[in-house]
């Protein structure tokens, strides 16, 4: 079956190289660089090649392994005919076997499920050689993923990494959950964390507390030369840096000893899935709207020198929202000289344009499947949160994070323009551990999980334009 899937991986990737072949056609004909569109379809399909590479390479590396075990056991099986399949790890998807469970049963040396302490013990130590062959493969790999993100930039030259000791990765005590929850958390997209995913995201370098970009603060000078052997313009080019602190983000959860020893279910996914989507949504609501202070990251809302488009008016309409949210949009081509790729607005924001009718109850948000004619906006699906129509041509996606409790009266909610590949999202490996010692007094056993992430919405202001005002006072019913 792994060979069969990794023909068809081989098919996939051949198909998108002939893509993009297809897409640096017309800049090879013309001798000139991607334009936008082009520049961005391209990096689509090149990274869907580099996720392609990665998981050949672990499937063909466990085909190797599967093959060496088979020669192994045709050594020393007592039959000829006797052969071993595939060696399950300690811990993967569908496992009866319970990763905290054993961590817990090792820390306090007690507990008699499955197989008991020496079991979970031998498990663990299973698990630690695994990581020792999996680790090392996985990090020269989210090093290739974060060199291949930066196309051509020397990350070493161009982000300035000021390095604290304590966050150095390996220190600390702190156990590496199974890869398959691990794998999980970085390739899936998960409800909660829409603004999140939709900036550049980038994998966080280890041994980092703070990543300084530079940037030209003032630019080089031309002007028309105003005769033979007259002085030609010159200004002095100078430079500035944006910083982005790393910051953590963790969760715990106490259990009851008499609950992990009894229990039939996995508390790695049960537990695991919980904290993560609570995390998921701590780090959207960071990227949106936290302060930058006292641990937080600072949100799109507080950056200072975005655009303000303000929108008031005692009774808003959705035609009436039209104007500035073309205004916003024009904010952001004229300031960053590139147009907006997306906006951002609550469900409720979303719903309540969908509600609009013109003055024949016809609703002004139309359906993309159809040919409307004249349109406000169309929709394109019913998602709660992600990507759900366009307005005036912008991807449009809504996203419950966006507070809804601002304005003076406490009551308006937020529409974000941005062009988003002009802000960085860094996010580290998720680790994981528990503690016997807090709670040994109640019988009881902690859970944490914690992660380290940067988030950069600073790098260019221009590119942001948020919409306020009473115009957008939550609508009631919605």
């Amino acid at each position: 079956m792994s060979r069969e899937f990794i023909t068809a991986l081989q098919d996939r990737r051949a198909a998108l190289k002939a893509e993009l072949g297809e897409i640096l056609k017309a800049p090879t004909a013309d001798k000139r660089d991607l334009n936008d569109d082009e520049r961005a379809r391209f990096d689509t399909k090149e990274a869907e090649v580099r996720q392609i590479d990665d998981r050949i390479a672990e499937l063909d590396e466990q085909l190797q392994r599967d093959e060496q075990a088979a020669e192994t056991a045709k050594r020393y099986a007592p039959k000829a005919s006797a052969q071993i399949g595939r060696e399950p790890r300690a811990y993967e998807r569908g496992s009866r076997h319970s990763y905290y469970l054993d961590l817990a049963r090792v820390e306090l040396n007690r507990g008699d499920g499955d197989g008991g302490v020496e079991a979970a013990r031998e498990r663990i130590r299973r698990h630690q050689a695994e990581l020792e062959v999996d680790m090392p493969r996985r990090e020269r790999q989210r090093a290739a993923r974060a060199d291949a993100e930066l196309r051509g930039v020397d990350r070493e030259s161009s982000f300035e990494k000021r390095v604290n000791p304590n966050r150095t990765d390996g220190q600390g005590g702190y156990f590496v959950p199974p890869l398959w929850l691990v794998d999980e958390f970085i390739d899936l997209p998960r409800f909660g964390r829409t603004f999140a995913n939709s900036v550049r995201n980038l994998t966080l370098p280890s041994g980092t507390d703070s990543i300084n970009v530079p940037k030209v603060a003032t630019g080089t000078l031309t002007g028309v030369q105003t005769a033979d052997a007259a002085a030609v313009t010159s200004q002095d080019l100078t430079d500035t840096f944006v910083s982005a602190p790393v910051r953590t983000i963790a969760g715990q959860q106490d259990i009851a000893l008499q609950l992990l020893d009894q229990s039939p279910v996995g508390f790695d996914e049960i537990v695991f899935a919980d904290l993560m989507a609570d995390y998921n949504l701590r780090l959207d609501t960071q990227c949106i709207s936290g302060s930058g202070s006292s641990g937080q990251l600072k949100g799109v809302l507080n950056v200072s020198g975005i655009t303000s488009v303000t929108y008031t008016d005692a009774s808003p309409t959705v035609p009436e929202m039209y104007t500035p949210w073309l205004q916003a949009m024009s904010k952001v081509a004229t300031g960053r000289k590139m147009p907006a790729t997306a906006g951002f607005v609550t469900p409720a924001r979303w719903y309540w344009m969908m509600s609009a009718l013109d003055s024949s109850n016809r609703p002004l948000v139309l359906p993309d499947t159809s040919s409307p004619f004249n349109p406000l906006a169309l929709q394109t699906g019913s998602d709660t949160e992600g990507y759900v129509g366009k307005v005036a041509g912008l991807p449009v996606l809504t996203d419950g994070n966006i507070p809804s409790n601002l304005g003076g009266g406490t009551n308006e909610d937020r529409a974000i323009i941005a062009r988003t590949s002009d802000i960085y999202l860094w996010e580290g490996a998720m680790r994981s551990r528990v503690l016997t010692e807090v709670l040994s007094g109640t019988l009881q056993v902690r859970l944490q999980v914690w992660n380290y992430c940067a988030f950069m919405a600073d790098r260019r202001p221009e590119a942001i334009a948020v919409i306020s005002g009473t115009g957008l006072i939550a609508p009631s019913g919605f």
